[in-house]
């Protein structure tokens, strides 16, 4: 007697969720191992004491990941998403900060120098009395051109701009210094100098807002390509080429402006979670194969080395036979399979079938739904009998 059936499986509910938990804990662990290289390397930069509140809370958080990984992977998978998101930007700030302090630096040497000159005016100002009245009309004239440029100076709202007019600033303090001023042209002169200030400080305004625009956006796109080198490294240790290309058609859209963090977060997230989803199934049917294999040996089969069947729905074939040359052979899908057994006499198959097939659930979790026999010959004995035709019917995990 010979017969094919069909047969649909699936792992025991606890089963999937350990494999399911082991998935989640080896990709967080990854994302985490990435976490860590970046906060390492801002601190290997020394830009660490720039954010170092941030820096110290995402230092915890990594922490915490750590420690959830080996007792609560969703857990863990939750918090290193909230680390992820607290790291966003962290480089970024961490310069901006440096920039800022290297300013008030710059700032706080100016004003030094400015103390300086200040001083040596007001030692210009005791000499004034033993100079003539108009000498110290054109000092006090070259005074109050130096004060506007102070005061214009000071009307700007950041570091930024400030540094920016700087050498323009510098250059009409040194035209206002060269000579006294004609005490004649004074109001020319006063007039000529408000219309220049009120151009440099435009442009050092111009200039400001297309240098954070310009930053802004290079930020941004700075923060996208880690997210894809992210997951690029991720699913490249993983081997999981689908997931490496969809990330790779990511790439193009960086430059466009439409496609926000929160997007590109969104569709990594689904990338994420289709990888996760076809990692489960063939942990799954790898499981499954391997209870085939053990069992079938058990009943006395000599197994050949399965064989994975090629294009995007391949199936495992796995081929056994007896010595007395019964055969039986195993197609696993990613949620079903078929089954035949082949060149028995009378009604031994079913024998074997019974020896194989009960054991998958009982030892292995693997439930089976009802056989459903799509070709029998019971008539056709041993090696003369025809060849079975294949039949499947899936059904998903």
């Amino acid at each position: 007697m010979s017969f094919v059936a069909d047969r649909r499986w699936r792992i025991e509910a606890q089963k999937r969720r350990e494999m399911y938990l082991d998935r989640i804990r080896d990709t967080t662990a990854r994302y985490a191992e990435r976490n860590l290289e970046r906060l390492d390397a801002l601190a290997e930069q020394g830009l660490d004491v720039f954010v170092a509140k941030d820096y110290g809370d995402c230092r915890r958080a990594l922490a915490r990941v750590e420690q959830l990984l080996s007792r609560d992977p969703e857990q863990a998978r939750d918090e290193n998403i909230r680390l992820s998101g607290m790291m966003r930007g962290l480089n970024g700030r961490a310069r901006e900060n440096r920039r800022a302090a290297q300013a008030a630096e710059r700032e706080a040497a100016a004003a030094a120098a400015e103390v300086e000159r200040e001083t040596a005016r007001e030692r210009l100002a005791g000499e004034r009395d033993a100079r003539t009245e108009r000498n110290a009309q054109e000092l006090a004239a070259q005074s109050n051109l130096l004060d506007m440029l102070r005061k214009a100076r000071a009307s700007l709202p950041g570091a930024i701009e400030r540094d920016l007019c700087q050498q323009d600033l510098m250059a009409l303090r040194r035209e206002i210094e060269s000579a006294p001023i004609d005490l004649a042209v004074y109001e020319r002169r006063r007039s000529e100098l408000a219309s220049r200030l009120d151009a440099v400080m435009a442009g050092a305004r111009e200039k400001a807002e297309t240098l954070k625009h310009a930053k802004q956006r290079e930020d941004d796109r700075r923060e996208k390509e880690a997210l894809l080198e992210d997951a690029m490294a991720v699913y490249a240790q993983l081997g999981d080429d689908l997931a490496q290309a969809a990330i790779s058609g990511l790439g193009p859209n960086l430059t466009d402006e439409g496609l926000t963090l929160q997007d590109l977060d969104e569709r990594l997230s689904a990338i994420r979670q289709a990888a996760d989803e076809r990692a489960l199934q063939e942990a799954a049917r790898r499981h499954v194969v391997s209870g085939l294999l053990r069992e079938l040996r058990n009943a006395g089969f000599v197994v050949t080395d399965p064989k994975l069947e090629a294009g995007e729905a391949a199936a495992v074939v796995i081929k056994a036979q007896r010595p007395s040359g019964a055969q039986a052979a195993f197609r696993v899908n990613l949620d079903g399979m078929t089954y035949k057994f082949d060149h028995y006499q009378g009604q031994a198959c079913l024998d074997d079938a019974d020896k194989v097939l009960p054991r998958l659930q009982d030892i292995y979790g693997i439930e089976l739904e009802e056989e459903k026999v799509s070709w029998r010959n019971p008539d056709m004995i041993g090696k003369s009998a025809k060849k079975l035709p294949d039949g499947s019917e899936e059904r998903r995990k």
